[in-house]
């Protein structure tokens, strides 16, 4: 590896904070969507479903025109960093609002959420975009890309970290049991960080690739020739169903939590869920580093079969441990169960995978380059954007149609012993189906590192032939 292919560690930290504000941008929402709106205000599951896919459609037309916005922007201080500053202000501004409803009926309150998480969606697409497309130029190796990316897994397993007490500290004895209140006194407190990191990035950053004066890209053409990339669609494909099992599956976990493990108490149920939660980031932080030198040895698909592996099995262990009956053992003030050791090893094999669909989709984008001579990170990173907001759009729906298939309604009235345990079927099969689905369809991927390593010779040889005017 030539030297200038090393992303300085300067670099490395400045890109990875903006993972800190990426994980709370898109997580808070999803994590406090139903208990907010379902068991705190009583509507419907499916609603609530439905008000969280609503901004899922509009990223269908904002993020391929963000990203094809992005690929086409000359300025002064770059193509992706103006964006990334617009995006992560507004972003910040409007997190607390998602939890200030100012109606008390149940279809004002659901109308409500809906409008202003289609406009958060928007200004998260203005981050997010640009945010990845400049990850994809911090270098063009085939590992150092993987050790580059893993910052912004590092940075933003440290918010991981606070996720999963997000809903525990909503109901903190600070707020006198007002949930609501908690909700958006947390989430202005989460705005700050989020402001401070998703900043840094476009401050600190420089892009690396200068643009070759190439013709600007139609956003039509450029959506369908991003789209017609065989093996883009083939990691596209794979991530989808993923992320559609894992995440309709999370919105029954807290369910199964507090109604089948343990008999309709909240407070415990999200008191063990946060201490499983951080227990998988520490799972998913050794996981990105495993990941990293599994790949180097091996190769990246190789090592992506290997994490989803890990969690399939881990996800299989959730049968035995996530029951009632266990004793929860308090340690520093943590509520420990056995689930939580289910939850380590979760997050050790799926964050690995997160960390190389990055690193893979910066090599299809050498690929691209070498067909068509032109740098469309920002296409590509929209793309998958919007196939991860796809996935999560699918999923605020079949989760809450999972969830009142399963026989809940109105879960302020609680659960039926029976209904939990479907849920808990349920959480499992749904999960497991993705992930072995995902494992058979990248077996199939396509490139290896011998072949990025040639197409990397092949690009080299032509630039030194042609050089940048």
């Amino acid at each position: 590896m030539n030297q200038n292919q090393l992303v300085p560690l300067k670099a490395r930290i400045s890109w990875g904070m903006g993972g800190w504000a990426d994980n709370f941008i898109f997580q808070m929402l999803m994590i406090l969507a139903l208990p907010i709106y379902n068991i705190e205000l009583g509507i419907d599951p499916v609603w609530v479903g439905m008000a969280l896919m609503l901004p899922r459609l509009f990223d269908a037309i904002t993020d391929p025109l963000m990203g094809n916005i992005s690929d086409n922007t000359r300025s002064r201080w770059g193509r992706r960093r103006p964006w990334i500053f617009v995006g992560a202000l507004l972003s910040a501004i409007l997190l607390p609002l998602l939890w200030m409803p100012p109606f008390s009926g149940k279809e004002a309150s659901i109308i409500y959420f809906a409008i202003v998480s289609t406009v958060y969606a928007l200004t998260y697409t203005m981050f997010v975009v640009p945010y990845t497309a400049l990850g994809f130029e911090l270098s063009n190796d085939y590992d150092e890309r993987t050790k580059a990316m893993s910052w912004r897994m590092y940075i933003g397993l440290l918010a991981g970290l606070c996720i999963p007490n997000l809903y525990a500290w909503c109901q903190h004895d600070i707020f006198e049991g007002d949930i609501l209140k908690g909700a958006r006194w947390v989430s202005l407190i989460v705005a700050v960080t989020v402001l401070i990191t998703g900043l840094l990035p476009a401050i600190l950053c420089r892009e690396n690739i200068i643009p070759k004066k190439q013709e600007k890209l139609k956003l039509g053409k450029a959506l369908i020739e991003t789209i017609k990339d065989g093996p883009f669609r083939l990691l596209l494909s794979g991530y989808v169903i993923i992320i559609t099992g894992l995440l309709t599956s999370a919105a029954l976990a807290l369910y199964v939590n507090i109604y089948h493990v343990f008999a309709g108490d909240k407070k415990l149920a999200a008191e063990v869920s946060a201490l499983g939660g951080m227990l998988a980031v520490v799972g998913a932080y050794l996981g990105v580093r495993l990941a990293a030198i599994i790949s180097a040895k091996t190769g990246k698909k190789e090592t992506m079969i290997i994490g989803l592996s890990l969690a399939l099995i881990s996800v299989g262990s959730m049968i035995f441990t996530m029951q009632a009956g266990f004793q929860v053992h308090e340690f520093w003030g943590f509520k420990f169960h056995p689930q939580a050791i289910s939850f380590f090893f979760y997050g050790m094999g799926q964050q690995g995978c997160w960390l190389l669909i990055d690193s893979m989709t910066a090599d299809i984008c050498d690929e691209d380059e070498l067909r068509s001579d032109r740098r469309r990170e920002g296409m590509f990173g929209a793309v998958k954007s919007l196939a991860l907001k796809s996935g999560v759009a699918i999923t605020g729906l079949t989760g809450g149609l999972v969830i009142k298939f399963a026989g809940v309604s109105d879960a302020t009235q609680g659960v039926d012993v029976a209904v939990a345990a479907t849920l808990h079927k349920l959480f499992i099969i749904i999960q497991a189906s993705g992930l072995v689905a995902g494992i058979i369809i990248f077996i199939f991927y396509p490139i290896t590192r011998a072949k990025s390593a040639e197409t990397r010779r092949l690009l080299d040889a032509r630039n030194s032939a042609n050089p940048l005017t």
